[in-house]
């Protein structure tokens, strides 16, 4: 599944680098939101730095 992801600009390094350790494709969007990810599992989202998540629309 694909998810939006907004995270604390403030630690986007060590966000994104957790991300594309967890996630089978991690993408960069300059949009509403700061990530799009694709994951098996919801769950592995709760990392310390992102803010919320919601299920892609297309996807």
């Amino acid at each position: 599944m694909y998810f939006e992801i907004w995270i604390d600009l403030s630690r986007k390094g060590e966000v994104e680098e957790k991300l594309r350790e967890l996630c089978d494709e991690v993408h960069e969007v300059f949009y509403d939101y700061h990530y799009i990810v694709r994951v098996k599992d919801e769950k592995s989202l709760s990392v310390e730095g992102v803010k919320r998540y919601r299920r892609h629309y297309n996807c």
